[in-house]
């Protein structure tokens, strides 16, 4: 299991798929401080799905969106799944609206949706 960001980026295997659970706020100051946790971790485990799981982020702003905008390239790019989880929440939301991003991002309601 990996830790970025002062422990509030979290990743691990589950079912297969490697989730990465944001718990608190992220902003411009330490969204790339955690981007690499699934790029180059999932990645050098194989790993074809990457859930970004939001259900528990706090305060989120262009940093986070720009983190999550260069995952999912970067898994286009490698032939592998980027998964945001939780974006129902108001948090994920309202950036997502705000920038017109939603239709980015494949969306599952829930982590355990995700895992599904």
């Amino acid at each position: 299991m990996a830790n970025r960001a002062g422990d509030r980026v979290t990743g691990r295997v589950e079912r297969g798929v490697f989730a990465v659970e944001v718990v608190g706020d992220i902003d411009s100051d330490n969204g790339d401080s955690f981007a690499s946790l699934w790029g180059d971790e999932a990645g050098a485990l194989g790993l074809e799905v990457t859930v970004v799981d939001l259900s528990r982020a706090g305060f989120g702003d262009s940093g986070l969106l720009n983190a999550l905008l260069n995952g999912r390239a970067r898994h286009l790019r490698e032939g592998r799944s980027f998964v945001v989880a939780g974006p129902s929440l108001q948090t994920a939301a309202r950036l997502f609206s705000i920038t017109g991003t939603r239709e980015y991002f494949d969306v599952a309601e829930s982590l355990d949706h995700a895992l599904q």
